[in-house]
């Protein structure tokens, strides 16, 4: 470790320009000010000297490549600017009550006033999860396959969810198709996995304020995503946008 007693560092109280410096090397400064609003620790200053340190000598070695330094304070820029706005917009976003969210459930009464006793079969790949599902059809127990195949967390009992509503897995992810159901369902995708579903019992909702508690998280969070994609179309609507299609479908975004 590069010791900071090799540098003449200036005691935090001396004045610099009739501002207050917390840390220098050479012409880099870190102003008392500055650590108020960027909110730096002082206890990360001496880290910041020897990290002012080693850039300052790979930059006399010639290592830096201003474009991508250029580059790199643009996107922090960028950064910076997006969340001020989003937190702006977000502080103003009303958490649902109780009200909101009963008739978000009863808006969707198969959803989220049923509860289903689901089992769940996970595996990491489309083939395997069709031959699973081609053999439950035919007769094998769900609970010893999921036992013996499944990578889900509840594989060690079964894949035993227990009772909920389709709702808290469609919250996940999991197609509303794929949930509302009853027996053995189709093999569905998420970013988890290959799922495979079982409800062998459905009876009405009984523990209310756990539904109600996740749905009124899931109802802001969407409250959250409608307000950012309403912000960013009037941030494109003054503005010319391009991408270049062909790098973006090399790397499968769309």
């Amino acid at each position: 470790m590069a010791s900071v007693n090799s540098v003449e560092l200036l005691e935090i109280s001396r004045r610099m320009e009739d501002r207050l410096v917390a840390a220098r090397v050479d012409s880099s400064v870190i102003y008392m000010e500055d650590m108020a609003i960027v909110g730096i620790d002082p206890s990360v200053l001496e880290e910041w000297i020897e990290d002012e340190l080693l850039a300052a000598l790979a930059a006399e070695r010639g290592l830096e490549n201003t474009r991508k330094s250029r580059l790199l304070q643009d996107r922090a820029r960028q950064l910076y600017l997006r969340d001020e706005l989003l937190s702006t917009i977000y502080r103003r976003i009303p958490f649902p009550d109780s009200s909101d969210v009963f008739r978000y459930m009863r808006s969707d009464s198969l959803a989220y006033m049923v509860e289903r006793h689901y089992y769940q079969i996970l595996v990491s790949n489309e083939s395997t999860a069709d031959s699973i599902h081609e053999r439950l059809s035919l007769g094998e127990s769900f609970q010893i396959t999921a036992e013996r195949l499944s990578i889900g967390q509840k594989a060690g009992i079964g894949g035993d969810f227990g009772f909920l509503t389709a709702g808290e897995l469609i919250m996940y992810g999991v197609p509303r198709e794929y949930v509302i159901i009853e027996g053995l369902g189709d093999v569905t995708y998420t970013t988890y996995g290959w799922h495979i579903f079982l409800v062998d019992e459905i009876r009405p909702l009984e523990d209310t304020s756990r539904v109600v508690r996740s749905l009124a998280d899931d109802i802001y969070r969407q409250r959250m995503v409608a307000a950012r994609d309403s912000v960013l179309e009037i941030a494109a609507s003054s503005r010319e946008v391009y991408i270049d299609s062909i790098l973006i479908h090399s790397t499968g975004q769309l």
